[in-house]
């Protein structure tokens, strides 16, 4: 009788055995196919980031070189303007008048473009100024034509999710930001333009100033947002309002050719790219809509500069020194600052020890006036020092 138990116990101790390693080699193998799709679906995420990264460039500059031309057409190839870093342009929809917001300069300019002939009313330009006061940022994204047209081929291309649209909150964009006022006569100019085809036409303008403190008052509307991202990242909010005013004067409808966005000039598909997966644990090509949320691009933006002095930059003891050789990389990118303190080589080791052997003082000279550097990212370390010293005391 014992040995007929312990003969089956041995069999059901074997079966168990087997199902076990049956189980064991199921596992393993369930766990090699996830591991295998983990690593397909990666590689096609990235694939998918770097192909939308190749699109979202060419169909901006493309839309950025037609309405070029179109506005050359239309008022000359002297008087083109399109939005940029530091001013916002916005037409009708027939392309003849257009708003000019000036954010570095103060200055609100109204512009109609007219046969010779034509008279432009005063009642016009200030119909016109009143609309400007009460228009919302969404409300200017769309009737700025190389916005439009970009995000309309985003959409088409799947780059553009249908809520992106309404990524960022409404808000007044010239909101105190001019005195109540009516537009005079006499404050209206005139200039007559030849166009490419000989035919010519007349410009009619007039400016109108923002308030003298303009720049201050818009930086307001973001102290509390910086300050949270500031001391969440470790950054000195003087820093990141430093950056901003170098960046965009506080603009933010602010485009470049590159093109970047917003208060901080994200490059969505480096920088943005970058601090999205630091913040959220996957790249992302971030389109146009979420970059011009001020709070969305002040965060990632913060974010991408404590990446630049925390991971890049790892190992800078003086502060000051840090600050310098931050701006130079949120600016030139981090392998031309290493390079100019290393000569050819892309090394963070070597460039930390050299930048640890020399004075914040003279690690600044050095930024100001190496040939490694171009001109842009020579001054702007300049701008960023003196700017981010305009806040200091907020």
């Amino acid at each position: 009788m014992k040995k007929t138990v312990l003969l089956i116990a041995s069999i059901v101790a074997a079966g168990m055995a087997s199902d076990i390693d049956d189980i064991k080699d199921s596992m393993m193998m369930n766990y090699l196919e996830n591991v295998e799709n983990v690593r397909i679906i990666h590689k096609e995420n990235v694939d998918i980031v770097k192909q939308n990264a190749i699109y979202y460039t060419n169909i901006v500059r493309s839309a950025q070189k037609y309405y070029s031309g179109f506005v050359a057409q239309e008022w000359g190839e002297e008087n083109v303007k399109l939005s940029s870093r530091k001013s916002f342009t916005q037409y009708s929809k027939d392309m003849k008048e257009r708003e000019n917001i000036d954010f570095e300069k103060g200055v609100v300019t109204i512009e109609v473009v007219t046969d010779v002939d034509d008279n432009t009313s005063v009642e016009h330009f200030n119909k016109k100024l009143d609309e400007l006061q009460k228009e919302s940022s969404d409300q200017a994204l769309k009737k700025d034509p190389v916005a439009a047209l970009s995000m309309e081929y985003m959409k088409k291309k799947k780059l553009l999710e249908p809520a992106a649209e309404k990524e960022h909150k409404e808000d007044i964009l010239l909101k105190d930001m001019l005195k109540k006022q009516e537009i005079k006569p006499e404050q209206i100019k005139e200039k007559i333009v030849t166009l490419k085809d000989g035919k010519k036409k007349k410009i009619v303008s007039v400016e109108v100033p923002m308030i003298p403190n303009h720049l201050e008052k818009r930086a307001k509307r973001y102290k509390d947002e910086v300050q949270k991202m500031g001391k969440k990242y470790h950054v000195a909010p003087s820093y990141i309002f430093g950056t901003i005013q170098t960046e965009s004067y506080f603009n933010p409808l602010a485009v470049s050719y590159i093109p970047a966005y917003g208060l901080m000039q994200i490059v969505p598909t480096t920088a943005g790219v970058d601090a999205y997966q630091a913040l959220y644990g996957k790249k992302r090509v971030v389109p146009p809509p979420y970059l011009y949320d001020p709070a969305k691009n002040i965060k990632l933006g913060t974010k991408y500069v404590q990446i630049i002095r925390e991971r890049y930059l790892k190992g800078v003891k003086n502060k000051e020194s840090l600050d310098y050789c931050t701006a130079t990389a949120y600016n030139a990118g981090i392998g031309s600052l290493y390079r100019s303190f290393t000569g050819s080589k892309r090394s963070r080791k070597e460039a930390v020890a050299k930048i640890n052997s020399m004075t914040p003082d003279e690690v600044y000279e050095h930024l100001r006036n190496s040939p490694k550097l171009t001109k842009e990212a020579k001054n702007y370390v300049k701008k960023i020092k003196t700017h981010s010293a305009n806040f200091k005391k907020w």
